[in-house]
């Protein structure tokens, strides 16, 4: 009976931890440096229970999107009171994924480094890959609305705006990003815009080819197939599913990792 409570209590230990934060801040008796991480833990639920009421319809450019579609300022207001005041990421801003991710550009294009490139981190979050191509002396833009910290005085720019930007990247990457965006094809053109000819691009979303874990979940907006990548971009290199950093032979990774030098195709945006 202990050890069946003791299992009930570990595997349900933020869930409990969750309810006692939001009971302690509905009472008002919370202590103040915890108020910001329970107001956003009680706003998540609420917003939750909005987007859970939202179904999933299939566009055969490969995308399965939320309908209706929350508008632009529905996840702006979602993304500020929530979102990232409810998260630890940002404390820690270089994870197993990110040296991952470097590995792999490194591998795909060994002479990456060998002049200095513009880079996009498009939806910085942490930062980062920018950590290391920071390293590589290039020169980093970091797009998030959240904003980032200014770790560098030089080669590290904070954005929060990218459609009116007059510049061209050498590299736009997107470590899950795109599934987080108000508008796809909206996104796609602003990228096209900021790309050239020889643009790399460099995306890791969730991969939502089974059916079995196609469901909704909060905040993600878009749930994308390999079939999405071979539909946007005019060709591609790369475009494989891993699962726990493995590459996989089919569809049945967890997540999906493009990466090419390509064009994104105008046909569809």
């Amino acid at each position: 009976m202990i050890k069946k409570i003791i299992k009930y209590l570990v595997d349900n230990q933020k869930n409990l931890r969750d309810f006692v934060a939001i009971l302690l801040f509905k009472a008002n008796i919370i202590p103040k440096e915890f108020q910001g991480r329970a107001r956003s833990i009680y706003l998540t639920k609420k917003y939750d229970k909005e987007f859970k009421n939202l179904s999933l319809n299939y566009d055969n450019l490969g995308f399965h999107s939320l309908s209706p579609m929350p508008s632009e300022n529905f996840l702006e207001k979602y993304y500020k009171d929530t979102y990232w005041q409810s998260r630890t990421d940002k404390d820690y801003p270089i994870r197993l994924r990110d040296i991952e991710h470097y590995k792999l550009l490194k591998k795909r294009f060994p002479d990456f480094d060998n002049s200095r490139k513009n880079i996009l981190n498009f939806g910085a979050g942490h930062g980062g890959l920018s950590f290391f191509l920071h390293v590589a002396k290039h020169q980093i833009y970091n797009f998030e609305p959240g904003g980032i910290k200014e770790y560098f005085s030089e080669r590290w720019e904070s954005i929060e705006k990218i459609d009116d930007l007059n510049l061209k990247f050498d590299l736009i990457y997107g470590s899950h990003t795109l599934e987080h965006v108000q508008d796809i094809k909206k996104t796609l053109k602003i990228l096209k815009n900021i790309s050239h000819e020889k643009t790399i691009f460099f995306f890791e979303v969730p991969n939502c080819y089974s059916k079995n874990t196609l469901k909704v979940e909060p905040p993600h907006t878009y749930y994308f197939t390999r079939k999405f990548f071979k539909n946007a971009f005019t060709s591609y290199d790369y475009c494989k599913t891993f699962r726990n950093y493995t590459e996989q032979k089919d569809d049945e990774g967890e997540v999906i990792v493009f990466l090419s030098q390509s064009q994104i195709n105008e046909k569809i945006i």
